[in-house]
């Protein structure tokens, strides 16, 4: 058996994915894995495992030294999501094509791209190109519909959980400080949650991308803003700094999900959260034991979740963050879904 991982969507998710992955091939025997990616940015926050032995890991530079690279055969292709460059499309499309290996599969580690916004994505569906896979494990709040557009059959589309690195997302340090953290850029709306902990007597500091309006000069001077993009590798400890984490989802984004991904980081991290009430999320959080949870966003729903968190007792501010990993890794472990696949699709002969 050997196997190359196809990891060309540059982002830190992908690459904890990456070492999920390598962990997952050390249950059984010995798996040659080669791993390409085109990362730039060296992540080194995370730190890289080491191969199984006779696997490598190739930087991607140009199709034709691809070709050169990659003359061996392969037992399975893993392709992890499609790529974030422009310049990946054609070895991403060379390899799902006519890369010699009798199974390929697709996992999904984000959403679909909508029309437009992944230039591979878009190749990929004009061409029905997804027709050739074996198997795709897609996002369970994913559309469907999205992935059967791309060629791919119904009956191949299977759907996995979110996953978090709960190696590397792992509680630790000093207890929270005094400010709530928050952070995303879909669907969020801060402006009352700046005025529910200027309230509650803390500060807010959030991580966005998104271009937000100004604060009032009521709270303007308790708020900091930093892009998400590039504090990345200070996600972490920004949120085990922080008293509590609180998501501000706008009532009117449809996505039950939203929120998730730092929601499980915080609640792997031993954080109290507080986050929009949804179908999806009442799956992770019991309200008031892994969790808080507002069923409407206003400053004052987010002030009197504020105040149910901020009066628990050292003991039982403990407790709820125990419980809340625990349920993280039951449900929501990335090395859980990583071992499966291994027991599935390697070491199942």
């Amino acid at each position: 058996m050997k196997i190359l991982l196809a990891n060309f969507a540059e982002c830190p998710e992908n690459l904890h994915f990456e070492q999920a992955f390598i962990r997952g091939l050390k249950g059984g025997a010995c798996v040659p894995l080669d791993i390409i990616h085109d990362f730039r940015f060296p992540y080194s926050f995370i730190k890289k495992l080491p191969l199984p032995v006779g696997g490598r890991r190739i930087k991607y530079a140009a199709l034709a030294d691809l070709k050169r690279e990659l003359a061996g055969p392969y037992d399975l292709l893993a392709l992890l999501d499609f790529p974030k460059r422009k310049s990946c499309a054609a070895a991403f499309v060379w390899l799902l094509k006519n890369l010699a290996c009798p199974r390929k599969i697709f996992i999904a580690n984000h959403l679909m791209p909508m029309p437009g916004h992944n230039p591979t994505a878009d190749i990929v569906k004009e061409l029905k190109l997804l027709r050739i896979l074996d198997t795709a494990y897609i996002l369970e709040f994913d559309d469907r519909d999205l992935w059967t557009g791309t060629g791919l059959e119904a009956a191949k589309i299977f759907k996995r959980a979110y996953g978090v690195d709960c190696r590397y997302y792992r509680p630790g340090g000093a207890p929270g400080g005094n400010y709530v953290f928050s952070a995303g850029s879909a669907g969020r709306e801060f402006s009352g949650l700046a005025r529910a902990v200027k309230r509650a007597g803390l500060t807010l500091k959030i991580f966005s991308d998104a271009k937000l309006p100004p604060f009032g000069a009521a709270v303007k001077d308790s708020a900091e803003v930093f892009p998400l993009a590039r504090n990345l590798h200070n996600l972490k400890s920004a949120v085990l700094g922080s008293r509590l984490v609180a998501l501000p989802i706008a009532d009117s984004h449809i996505n039950e999900a939203a929120g998730n991904s730092i929601a499980f980081i915080a609640m792997a991290l031993g954080k109290p959260v507080i986050i929009k009430r949804t179908r999806y999320m009442e799956r992770f959080i019991e309200d008031g034991r892994t969790g808080f949870f507002y069923e409407k966003l206003s400053a004052l729903n987010l002030a009197r979740q504020f105040d149910r968190a901020l009066s628990l007792s050292p003991a039982a501010l403990k407790e709820l963050g125990r419980s809340a990993r625990a349920v993280i890794l039951k449900k929501a472990s990335l090395d859980a879904f990583a071992a499966r696949f291994a027991r599935e699709f390697v070491f199942k002969q």
